[in-house]
């Protein structure tokens, strides 16, 4: 046990804090990560940026009617297990989870005991915050199952008997099994998962564990899932994630008629604000714009709207850009010209809010998205907007996120720059490959065209864990298509993310990182490729895509807000930013 003990300790000091010959108290402000660490911090090795990713958790969002309202609906295997679940998510406190006010008494108190560079103390509280909220999803998840009498009643059932009941019983009983057996430890259920044979989780399905996962992480706190994720996929002395940028969501208007979630959206923002400083500029967040909100303001329905809360937040709080969720009822642009059956207004819906039901919504809805993205447009500001038709409450809403709609908004602010998230669904299966060169053609390289500025990423491509070779196959055609198209080549536009948390729902996700890593190496190796003198395409997939997306050398504007944001809240250059430089000069 003593051996156990020490080893979790030391992995801990060396992922939080590096080595001891540091020396951070010279510094004013110690940074949480301190650049010498080989866990976090490889500045020899190449550059690599999560340009789509979220740390969020149960308080930040409005999880459970996310899931009865939109994934419910999806087709997809945690669909089928959020319907077997049913009785056992309704009965989740979701609130449960670490409100963003304590998160910045957790953060002040890790800022106070490195300010003293009292290295041990910082290291065992941030262990005691992850058991804290892992023990808090664990005792939520088998009080759910024990307070409902068809799940406890299953998992109490003889495994004889079971035999005898339909697949959906016994899945129920397996997956209360499962829940009354989680580990009392964190590091416990950590280890299990990840064992190469899946531990006691091996006879269980993907898409439970991937729903368990999902879940415990939304009970985390939002520092802890930040390092979750670079342990889940570091490989020091090889590549590490040198920036990660977690996008927030705003689901009030669209999912809860306006209530807001326990942790607000100014409270969020305060927290990711924190996180950036103590994690040396190895996170920087995206804030989220929905029009319905500016709206809501403009008409007297909520206190405050969107868009003074993006400008804010970019110009002062550290954050890089903004997102947005189209498929939860807006499009980029276009919305005045959509209808409902019969000409009946498109946003009267029985889950929105009566005002909503108006003529003039979808005219209200162009107006704030274009106030938006003028000012994006004007101040370098780039954007990411969820492209893959899905995640919305029905069917019609999702075809939003559609390549169209970003057609008009691109020709009416031609020097936006956008983020295909999900790159319209082309890992998914051939109707996302056609959405993906449609979304291909906006990307274009006409000095002050449309599309001058338009990327694609590739959160949730999910396949490239179990199905490597038929993605191999469709990114393959994809970057063919466009060679001939210069520096709006899909070589040029097309960037790492993962959109973890989400992906966790897929089950193991550890090896995403290696097998993009591998995936790209093989595309590397193709004779046309070679030909077509795109032998670089990791680095820029990993990369430099993403520097210039996100406006990241110096002079231009994301760069100057984040030197200032620096400087105000003292934080050493970041690694990120030196490879950039030295990109430059090299």
């Amino acid at each position: 046990m003593e051996i156990t003990r020490i080893t979790r300790r030391s992995l801990l000091l060396s992922l939080l804090f590096g080595s001891s010959s540091l020396a951070c108290w010279i510094r004013k402000k110690p940074r949480l990560v301190c650049p010498g660490s080989p866990a976090v911090s490889f500045l020899n090795g190449p550059l690599t940026i999560d340009t789509h990713c979220h740390v969020f958790n149960g308080t930040d969002l409005q999880v459970q009617k996310f899931i009865s309202m939109v994934v419910v609906n999806q087709n997809s295997p945690l669909a089928g297990v959020a319907k077997l679940l049913g009785g056992v998510l309704e009965k989740l406190a979701w609130s449960n989870a670490p409100t963003g006010a304590d998160e910045l008494a957790a953060l002040q108190k890790i800022a106070q005991q490195l300010a003293s560079c009292s290295a041990d103390e910082a290291s065992e509280r941030v262990a005691g915050l992850r058991q804290d909220a892992y023990g808090r999803g664990r005792r939520e998840l088998q009080t759910a199952v024990n307070t409902s009498t068809e799940f406890s009643q299953l998992r109490d059932r003889p495994r004889a008997e079971l035999t005898q009941l339909g697949d959906d019983s016994r899945a129920k009983a397996d997956a209360a099994r499962l829940i009354a057996g989680l580990p009392e430890s964190a590091e416990a259920y950590r280890i299990d998962r990840t064992r190469p044979d899946g531990g006691a989780l091996s006879l269980r399905s993907d898409a439970l564990r991937g729903f368990l996962d999902f879940v415990l992480q939304n009970f985390q706190y939002r520092y802890v899932s930040v390092h979750d994720y670079l342990r889940s996929y570091n490989q020091p002395g090889t590549r590490v994630v040198d920036l990660l940028i977690p996008n927030l969501v705003d689901y009030d208007w669209w999912l809860a008629m306006g209530n807001v979630t326990p942790t607000s959206l100014s409270t969020q923002v305060e927290v990711m604000r924190e996180i950036a400083i103590l994690t040396g500029g190895r996170v920087h967040s995206f804030v989220p714009f929905d029009p319905l909100r500016e709206v809501a303001s403009e008409l007297g329905h909520a206190p405050e709207g969107s868009f003074n809360l993006v400008k804010n937040t970019i110009e002062k709080e550290g954050f890089l850009g903004v997102k947005l969720y189209p498929p939860m009822g807006f499009a980029a642009l276009g919305n005045a010209d959509m209808k409902g059956p019969k000409g009946a207004n498109y946003w009267a819906r029985t889950w929105l809010p009566s005002w909503t039901d108006r003529d003039d919504l979808g005219t209200r809805l162009d107006a704030a998205m274009s106030k938006l993205f003028r000012w994006c447009e004007d101040n370098g500001v780039p954007v990411t907007a969820h492209t893959n038709q899905s995640n919305g409450v029905a069917p019609d809403l999702e075809k939003l996120a559609g390549p169209t709609f970003w057609g008009k908004a691109l020709t009416a602010f031609p020097n936006l720059r956008v983020n295909f998230g999900h790159f319209g669904g082309a890992s998914s299966n051939n109707d996302g490959l056609e959405r993906a060169r449609l979304f291909a053609q906006l990307m274009n390289a006409v000095p002050a065209g449309p599309g001058r500025f338009a990327y694609a990423d590739a959160g949730f491509f999910a396949e490239v864990i179990g199905e490597r070779p038929e993605l191999l196959a469709t990114l393959r055609t994809l970057y063919t298509e466009t060679t001939q198209k210069g520096d709006a080549a899909l070589a040029k536009r097309f960037m790492y993310g993962t959109d973890w948390e989400m992906t966790l729902t897929q089950g193991s996700v550890d090896a995403y990182l290696t097998d993009f890593i591998r995936l790209f190496g093989d595309l590397e190796q193709r004779a046309e490729f070679r030909t077509a003198r795109l032998e670089d395409l990791t680095l820029k997939f990993f990369g430099g895509n993403a520097v210039n997306w996100l406006g990241l050398r110096k002079g231009d504007p994301a760069r100057g807000r984040l030197d200032a944001f620096y400087r105000r809240n003292k934080v050493p250059t970041p690694d990120w930013m030196t490879k950039v430089d030295r990109s430059v000069t090299s």
